[in-house]
């Protein structure tokens, strides 16, 4: 990557809770320095008197789910040098992704009302209708990889990719296995990068940063299915990755 003189950068968000934007803010005094060397140009959360692309960097939350926040992604996408998913919803589907497309209407109105008219039609993620350059997983995303993203990009460097799973923060955390005794949890096959953050707090890895590359899914599905019932090892799983195709192949097939 080549480093860009003053790049102008851009936050988006569609369908999500702002979580992981806050995160962004909540880097606090950090925030200014980081983004000494860029410009914000567009960040409806954060400041008024947005202005149009091209942007040298946009990061985007959340998850298109109608077709005006695909025809968005779509025209943010083409005024982008780099676009960079921030968070579970927008790179992995998230929560949102757990309903089937099939079953979107029955809850819509269940919720709601028979007569509610839904713009929501599906929830994938980002990478299912644009090219994505980087993913920033997380739910919410983890402020020191806002700070490592940025600082990278900015530089003109690609952040290096999480290549282990959150098992190894967890033993340099020096916390107990859950597996070990008999308890659920997704750590060995979900990437790295959150620094244990909810495993070091007594709560299992439910998988919101990803599949790790080559982690043994099927082998975490047996030894899941040998703790609790098949039926909640299944939900366990689709919390966050119901898009991923080892979930598809698995369940869906």
């Amino acid at each position: 990557m080549k480093k860009l003189p003053k790049p102008r950068i851009a936050v988006f968000d569609l369908t999500d809770c702002e979580g992981c934007e806050l995160e962004f803010l909540n880097l606090k005094g950090k925030l200014l320095p980081l983004l000494a060397g860029a410009e914000i140009v567009n960040w409806r959360l954060a400041k008024e008197g947005n202005a149009p692309g091209p942007f040298d960097i946009a990061f985007i939350e959340g998850v298109p789910v109608s077709a005006e926040e695909r025809d968005l992604l779509k025209e943010i996408r083409a005024q982008s040098g780099i676009l960079v998913a921030l968070g579970a919803c927008a790179c992995l589907g998230g929560i949102p992704a757990i309903v089937d497309d099939g079953r979107r209407g029955e809850i819509y109105r269940r919720i709601y009302s028979p007569g509610y008219k839904p713009k929501g039609t599906e929830a994938r993620p980002l990478s299912a209708y644009v090219k994505v350059d980087h993913h920033i997983s997380g739910c919410p995303v983890d402020k020191a990889e806002i700070e490592r993203y940025v600082t990278c990009l900015i530089a003109g460097r690609s952040p290096e990719e999480r290549d282990f799973p959150v098992c190894l923060e967890c033993k340099a955390a020096d916390n107990r296995c859950f597996l070990v005794d008999d308890e659920p949890c997704l750590g060995p096959i979900t990437k790295g990068g959150c620094r244990a953050f909810c495993t070091s707090r007594g709560k299992l890895c439910v998988g919101c940063y990803g599949l790790l590359k080559d982690g043994n899914f099927d082998r975490m599905v047996g030894r899941l299915n040998e703790i609790q019932s098949e039926n909640d090892a299944r939900l366990l799983l689709q919390m966050f990755l119901s898009e991923a195709a080892d979930y598809k192949r698995r369940y869906k097939s």
